[in-house]
């Protein structure tokens, strides 16, 4: 007679055995179906390093802007500095050659001066010097007076000095008093030897100086006139 075999049923544990299945089971496909989210969150966490890399390096080559600006700046203030100290220096050294070619100028008149004294007698008209001021129509002009006598007497005279020249209109003479300042011109001279007559002539507008006349009367003599003419001819100042 065969034997009954009676196994007894454990329901609980195939409960937890299924359960475990399914759990693993949901993981797995829960991994699987996660798995674009992590690499997005991956590419998030990257793409974030490099912005931060990006702004600190956007920092650093700002600070490195501004700081090439400031070079830029003080190097434009030297180069402003330095054209400034060489157009003064350009200007300095024009005033230079200026006043040594108007020394030599003096130099020049006066050396002609002592060397024609040395041939000349009585009353003479030595030398006349006009300087072209720059400015327009205005001159600085000197005349030399000398008397070589035997004795230190005083010579008065009487001195005119007139401008010829063509104007507008025609052929036209001007007086020293009418081109000078006031109390500029003196007529009535005294000296012993020497005397050198400095002032400005201020010629009229469109007036062209072609000679200068000058006549001296010496008083108390006869036949003491004398009268040079000089051509128009100036020197820059």
């Amino acid at each position: 007679m065969p034997k009954l075999v009676v196994k007894k049923h454990e329901p609980f544990v195939i409960i937890l055995v299924v359960g475990l299945l399914s759990a693993m089971v949901s993981v797995v496909i829960w991994l699987l179906l996660d798995e674009n989210h992590w690499q997005a969150t991956r590419n998030q966490l990257i793409q974030k390093e490099d912005y931060r890399l990006l702004r600190d390096v956007n920092q650093r080559l700002n600070i490195d802007n501004a700081q090439l600006r400031e070079e830029v700046i003080i190097l434009e203030r030297l180069t402003e500095i330095d054209t400034q100290a060489a157009a003064r220096l350009q200007d300095d050294l024009k005033t230079l050659q200026d006043q040594i070619y108007h020394i030599n100028g003096e130099l020049e008149f006066y050396e002609s001066i002592m060397t024609a004294t040395t041939d000349s007698k009585g009353l003479n008209i030595q030398g006349l010097h006009i300087v072209d001021t720059g400015q327009e129509n205005f001159y600085n002009f000197k005349l030399i007076l000398t008397n070589v006598a035997n004795s230190d007497k005083i010579v008065e005279v009487t001195m005119t000095m007139t401008i010829e020249g063509m104007s507008e209109t025609g052929p036209q003479i001007l007086s020293l008093d009418k081109m000078t300042a006031d109390n500029q011109y003196t007529r009535e001279i005294k000296f012993k030897n020497f005397e050198r007559i400095e002032g400005n002539l201020t010629l009229p507008e469109g007036f062209k100086p072609l000679r200068v006349v000058v006549d001296l009367r010496q008083k108390n003599m006869k036949r003491s006139a004398v009268i040079r003419v000089f051509e128009w001819s100036t020197k820059i100042g």
